[in-house]
């Protein structure tokens, strides 16, 4: 049986799993640079976020790092809310 997410619980799991595909991928695939073209303009939207949504978020993305059973993804996961500009 699915379990019924709410929208910031579902754009947790969205993002951070764009966040660990982009990071965990291969540089010659997509390059460092390309990343930064992607995360840099959600980092400007996320802060434009109010306080309590980026809070939500955040904390959307720590469940989604608890629930995750791969050790690499979830430190990825577990970075996702640290990294520079995104929920600062």
């Amino acid at each position: 049986m699915r379990t019924s997410r709410g929208c910031g619980q579902t754009a947790g799991l969205l993002f951070t799993e764009v966040v660990i595909r982009l990071d965990l991928s291969n540089d010659d695939a997509i390059t460092p640079a390309a990343t930064m073209q992607v995360i840099e303009p959600v980092a400007v939207l996320l802060q434009e976020l109010p306080e309590q949504d980026r809070q939500a978020l955040a904390e959307a993305i720590h469940q989604f790092w608890q629930q995750e059973s791969d050790p690499e993804r979830q430190l990825t996961a577990w970075e996702a809310p640290g990294t520079p500009g995104l929920l600062a």
